[in-house]
C-alpha cells in the first residue's frame, strides 16, 4: 500500500482537495524578521507585501492572518526585489519566534542540540504545517533533513523555503553551541539542496561555511553527530521546564488550526505499526471514528494518503541511512507487498531508487569532507 504522491515537484498535480492548506490563513510569523531581512537586501518590506497581495492588520501586534499562498509570493518578490544578498538566506538568518517566545526559551535553555531539536513538532504544529523537518543518523553524522507537504512543494517558490529552514537551523544551531563550536572541524560538513546548481551558486557557497551539494539526494545540513548530544553552556532546567510547559498548554488551548494533521503526524511517528496499516488503524489509535478523521483532515487541507507516504518516506530515509537494514525489511516494515513496490514508491517520491539514495548518503558519512 503506497500514495503515488512526490515529494520532488512533478508536472502535473497528483490530487486535489477541497480544501487548499495554502490558502487557510495562518497567524502571520516573523513579521520582524521579514523587515530585517529586506533591509539588509535593500529594499522596503511594505512596498514587497504590496506588490504581493499581503495585507496586515496589526491586532495581535506581531501581525495578523495570512495564507501560505500569500507567504510564497512575498517571497517571490522579495527575491526579485533584493539589491544585496539572496532573501531566503537573509531571513533564514534574521528568523525569530516573535510569536512563540517560549519556543525559543525552550531551545535556548535546552542542555543538549538533540533535546533543543524536540521543539520542532511544536514549531510545525504551531506555524508550519507544511515542513517536515526530520534528524537522521549514520554512525558518525547527523542530518537535518527539509521535506514540504506535497502541495507546497509543487510550488515554484518551494526551493526558496528549504533555503530559508536550512539557514535558520544553522543561525539557531550555532547559537546554542557556541563556543562548542570549535570542538568541531568543520561544525558542518555539508549542505545539500536536491535542486540544481543555481545561477547564484557562490552566494550559497559564501553563506555556509561548509561544502554546498546541488542536485543532492535531500535537502538537508549534514553535520558531526557528536555534536547533538555535546552538553550546552545556555542549559537552564527550571526555565526549560516551564518553556516547555508553557508550549503545551498553549497548543491544548489554542487547538491549532491544522490540529488533526499533527495528531496523524506524532502518530504515524510514534508508532511504526501504523505505517503499515491505513486510516481505520490510524482513527482506532486517535480514538476516533475514521469518517471523522478523514472530515477533519479533508477541512484543514491535507489527505491522510500524503501523510502516511511522508511518513513512510521519512522512515525509509532513516533506514536507508543505517548499511545493515536489507531493503527487504525496509519494505516489510513499510508495509510494502514487496520490494519492487518498495522501490516504486521510493522513486515516486524522491526520485531516485532507494538503493541510488543510500548509496549516496553512505557515501556522504564515509567520505572526509574538506573546506570549499
Amino acid at each position: 500500500m503506497y500514495s503515488d504522491i512526490q515529494f520532488k515537484p512533478p508536472v502535473t498535480q497528483l490530487w486535489h482537495s477541497d480544501v487548499s492548506s495554502l490558502l487557510t490563513p495562518i497567524p502571520m510569523i516573523g513579521v520582524p524578521s521579514w523587515g530585517r531581512a529586506a533591509a539588509r537586501c535593500g529594499f522596503s518590506v511594505e512596498a514587497a507585501f504590496r506588490e504581493a497581495g499581503v495585507e496586515l492588520g496589526m491586532n495581535p501586534p506581531q501581525g495578523g492572518m495570512v495564507t501560505a499562498d500569500a507567504l510564497l509570493r512575498a517571497v517571490e518578490v522579495c527575491v526579485k526585489r533584493s539589491t544585496e544578498h539572496h532573501f531566503p538566506l537573509a531571513l533564514g538568518e534574521a528568523y525569530v519566534f516573535d510569536r512563540f517566545p517560549q519556543v525559543e526559551a525552550f531551545m535556548a535553555t535546552s542542555a543538549t542540540l538533540r533535546e533543543a531539536i524536540e521543539a520542532l513538532p511544536w514549531i510545525r504544529a504551531m506555524q508550519l504545517p507544511w515542513l517536515w523537518l526530520n534528524l537522521e543518523e549514520t554512525e558518525d553524522q547527523a542530518a537535518l533533513v527539509v521535506t514540504l507537504d506535497p502541495e507546497m512543494a509543487r510550488r515554484a517558490e518551494a526551493p526558496f523555503v528549504v533555503e530559508i529552514v536550512l539557514a535558520a537551523c544553522r543561525k539557531f544551531a550555532k547559537a546554542l553551541l557556541g563556543r562548542s563550536l570549535a570542538q568541531f572541524a568543520p561544525p558542518i560538513h555539508l549542505v545539500q539542496f536536491q535542486k540544481s546548481r543555481p545561477d547564484n551558486a557562490a552566494v550559497f557557497q559564501d553563506f555556509f561555511p561548509c561544502q554546498v551539494q546541488f542536485g543532492a539526494p535531500r535537502n538537508a545540513l549534514v553535520f558531526p553527530k557528536g555534536m547533538l548530544d555535546i552538553p550546552l553552556e545556555g542549559a537552564l532546567s527550571s526555565v526549560h521546564g516551564q518553556a516547555r510547559r508553557a508550549i503545551e498548554l498553549e497548543l491544548a488551548a489554542s487547538q491549532p488550526r491544522f490540529a488533526s494533521t499533527e495528531s496523524v503526524r506524532q502518530a504515524l511517528d510514534a508508532q511504526a505499526d501504523l505505517l503499515k496499516g491505513g486510516l481505520e488503524e490510524v482513527a482506532e489509535a486517535m480514538g476516533i471514528h475514521a469518517r471523522t478523521l478523514q472530515r477533519r483532515l479533508q477541512s484543514e487541507g491535507f489527505k491522510f494518503a500524503d501523510l502516511l507516504a511522508q511518513a513512510k518516506y521519512a522512515r525509509a530515509r532513516q533506514m536507508l541511512s543505517r548499511k545493515a537494514i536489507s531493503m527487504e525489511i525496509i519494505s516489510v516494515e513499510l508495509g510494502f507487498s514487496d520490494r519492487r513496490a518498495f522501490t516504486y514508491a521510493f522513486k515516486r517520491w524522491s526520485g531516485m531508487s532507494p538503493s541510488a539514495y543510500r548509496t549516496q548518503v553512505l557515501q556522504t558519512s564515509m567520505t572526509p569532507l574538506r573546506h570549499p
